[in-house]
């Protein structure tokens, strides 16, 4: 058979895109490097005959997700070493642009989705996505990374279990947002905006935890803030500097109405919000502060206006 040819190449590409991204970003966090993985698998895809692949979606979530958990291996040693909390690297695009720019994210990839993924081991990580997102079934999944059927049904359950809301742990619920919360979201940035602490008092849960993501490379606390009290103090200290020295900016977050703080035109910091099961409360504020995971937000202040 003939090997496959520029043009179909091209055409697979659009056509599996934005399915391997999907699933190299839930599992590495990482908007940049997910991006990698899957452009590395099809310069594989381009050394092998597609015509004697049975099955080329199954063939290149394979590829993607044993990539993704060769990476995470080696990128464990470094986390562990990571000053402060590790965040995911956000996907921010214009307020009021395009769904589409930013690559129709359903909300299981919303930005605390990605946070409470973290929980997971590697292999719950693949076994979950690859289950719970794509609906692959056990027996494929176990083709996919090496392991028996009965074992990646284990894998699963013992995921779901990570991943049930605890009563310790209720601010992060893998649920599609809802209008409550959306009104929240747009409450809060207001809010910020305008410098009302008195305001964002008022949508914080009472055991609200604010987390800030450096990295070693700007200044952020580097322990997670817990309470409202203890986060309304932190962010009255860092509204009164960014009132001062930066600009605020409405973007979206994941698909998400949010902010980010903008310096001397390079993005400083961007936020992100979990709530409450119910929608009543923001229980999370997650700031990415790591220049490193801005990369997106540095491409949307580059793009002409």
């Amino acid at each position: 058979m003939e090997w496959i040819k520029m043009l179909d190449y091209h055409a697979l590409y659009e056509q599996y895109h934005q399915l391997l991204f999907s699933i190299a970003y839930r599992m590495l966090g990482m908007a940049q490097d997910a991006e990698d993985v899957v452009q590395d698998v099809f310069v594989v895809l381009q050394h092998h005959n597609p015509g004697e692949i049975a099955n080329l979606k199954a063939y290149l979530c394979k590829l993607v997700t044993n990539r993704c958990l060769n990476d995470l291996k080696s990128s464990r040693k470094a986390k562990t070493t990571y000053i402060g909390p590790w965040l995911p690297e956000p996907i921010v695009t214009a307020a009021e642009g395009n769904p589409a720019e930013a690559l129709a994210l359903q909300d299981d990839i919303a930005y605390a989705y990605l946070v409470v993924m973290q929980r997971l081991t590697s292999t719950e990580r693949a076994v979950f996505v690859l289950r719970e997102t794509l609906g692959f079934t056990f027996e494929e999944i176990g083709e996919m990374i090496g392991k028996s059927a009965v074992n990646c049904r284990q894998l699963f359950s013992r995921s779901k279990r990570k991943l049930e809301v605890q009563k310790n742990d209720a601010g992060v619920p893998i649920a599609p947002l809802n209008p409550e919360a959306e009104a929240l979201s747009a409450l809060f940035s207001a809010a910020f905006r305008a410098g009302d602490i008195a305001s964002i008092v008022e949508l914080l849960s009472e055991d609200a935890i604010l987390l800030t993501d450096g990295g070693g490379k700007v200044k952020a606390a580097v322990n997670p803030i817990y309470g409202r009290d203890r986060v309304r103090d932190l962010l009255a200290f860092t509204i009164s500097r960014y009132l001062r020295d930066g600009v605020i900016q409405s973007i979206a977050v994941n698909c998400r109405n949010s902010f980010m703080v903008v310096h001397g035109c390079k993005p400083h910091a961007v936020y992100a919000l979990a709530f409450t099961p119910d929608g009543s409360a923001i229980s999370r504020v997650y700031v990415v502060m790591n220049p490193d995971k801005l990369h997106s937000a540095d491409c949307l202040l580059e793009r002409p206006s």
